[in-house]
Order: structure tokens, then C-alpha cells, then sequence
């Protein structure tokens, strides 16, 4: 049985690659999701944005690890 994810956090691509290093780096498994298409960050030039999910029996420990890193999310 899959163990649900919940939305964790949108942010830039490379925010989002650094959120998850640390969040593996804590044994908190995470997943990301596009927001744009790869077509669309080519084509109009926008920053490449993801989503992180976590498992939703992490999603506490995993808010304050992403709040004591960047604090602007708090």
C-alpha cells in the first residue's frame, strides 16, 4: 500500500534541489513535481519551478528542517 504525500513547498529549481538534499540527508524521502512544462521554461524563458512532496508522516519534521534553512517560509 502507498503511503499518501502531501504538498510540502514550491520553489525555484535550485532552492528546491538544495530543500531536498537536506531533507535525504535527514531520511525524509521526498518527490518533486514540475510546475511548467519543460517546453514552457524553454520556450518563455521562465525559471524552472518544483513542487516537493513528502510523506505525510514526515511532513512536520520536514517543515521545520525547510523553516530552519530558509526562514522566509516560516
Amino acid at each position: 500500500m502507498n503511503k499518501p504525500f502531501e504538498f510540502l513547498v514550491e520553489k525555484d529549481a535550485i532552492w528546491a534541489d538544495m530543500l531536498m538534499q537536506i531533507l535525504k540527508e535527514n531520511n525524509i524521502f521526498c518527490k518533486a513535481s514540475p510546475v511548467y512544462g519543460a517546453g514552457m521554461v524553454m520556450a518563455a524563458g521562465v525559471k524552472e519551478r518544483l513542487r516537493i512532496y513528502v510523506p505525510a508522516e514526515s511532513k512536520q519534521q520536514a517543515q521545520e528542517l525547510m523553516e530552519a534553512f530558509f526562514p522566509e517560509n516560516k
